[in-house]
């Protein structure tokens, strides 16, 4: 994989919570927003801002079922403000609300997991 590409993966998993866009992604590696785009999307199969928002979709996921964080920690630990919005997405990528999967979680719940343990690279 490009290192540039890697970079941003990286980078926009650790970002989740903050607003990232393409241009900011393409300058940091010195390339256009455009052909960044493009590249990322031949290394990876999806655009920058999918890529993004399925793992903050991951990352939400992981933290409903592992811990105790209210539905409105976690939207704020992947960057979503309106909860009807991020209830759509969610249900839209999981097929269920997010209400629904902290209840058909199994096992304990706990404080949030280490970054390193929610990696939800592809």
């Amino acid at each position: 994989m490009d290192p540039r590409i890697t970079w941003a993966t990286t980078e926009l998993e650790r970002r989740l919570a903050e607003p990232v866009t393409v241009a900011q992604l393409a300058a940091a590696v010195n390339l256009s927003p455009s052909r960044f785009a493009h590249l990322f999307r031949a290394e990876t199969g999806v655009s920058p801002m999918r890529y993004l928002h399925t793992q903050r979709m991951r990352r939400a996921r992981l933290l409903l079922e592992r811990t105790f964080l209210t539905v409105k920690q976690v939207m704020g630990q992947v960057g979503c403000g309106d909860p009807s919005h991020f209830a759509r997405d969610f249900r839209r990528f999981h097929g269920l609300a997010p209400s629904e999967c902290r209840g058909a979680a199994s096992g304990p719940r706990h404080e949030p997991p280490p970054e390193s343990e929610l990696s939800t690279r592809p």
